[in-house]
């Protein structure tokens, strides 16, 4: 049970630094999605959206800045921790993930830049846990998905990480390579 107490601090811990090192970066605003964009993480070993916590309210852009609306809290992010629950069953060791704006520009400069991400090949009437598993590939888990949204859907890339503050640094990294 301590073990267990731990980790809920050491996810709160991460979310909260992800949140300064995004906050710090002059440049990350400009691949905030349109809905914006929740920075989640979960517990080792989570099974249910409640053992994942988030911002409340999203991260949004004020003056060029990221901020965010509230502390985290468990359970405050419903879809991007869904996704984090079936990443995570594929590959339990990342246990964080965040989405940012998708463009074909973004995509091709994380893929110059050597980072590993695959497209998310939506199709109707597929659960979402297969549409990740096939867009997944063989081997290691990409740090990436994508998705270049369709109809009254905005597209997304999706980082993942083992942790909230390595998801973050990878957003920072490819705010400073798109040419804002």
């Amino acid at each position: 049970m301590e073990c267990k107490r731990n980790d809920k601090y050491y996810v709160l811990g991460q979310l909260v630094e992800a949140v300064r090192i995004l906050a710090d970066s002059p440049k990350v605003h400009v691949l905030l999605p349109e809905i914006r964009s929740n920075p989640v993480m979960a517990l080792q070993h989570a099974s249910g959206i409640e053992e994942v916590a988030g911002i409340p309210g999203r991260l949004t852009e004020v003056f060029g800045k990221i901020t965010a609306a509230a502390y985290p809290a468990w359970g405050a992010s419903k879809f991007t921790a869904l996704i984090l629950l079936t990443v995570m069953n594929l590959d339990p060791s990342r246990r964080a993930s965040m989405e940012i704006r998708y463009s074909a520009d973004t995509v091709e400069i994380m893929k110059k830049d050597g980072i590993s991400i695959n497209r998310l090949n939506i199709t109707e009437n597929k659960p979402f846990t297969e549409i990740i598993k096939d867009s997944a590939g063989d081997g290691d888990f990409p740090t990436a998905l994508f998705t270049e949204g369709g109809f009254a859907r905005e597209g997304a890339i999706i980082i993942t990480g083992l942790d909230a503050v390595e998801v973050a640094r990878t957003i920072v990294h490819i705010a400073d390579l798109v040419k804002s």
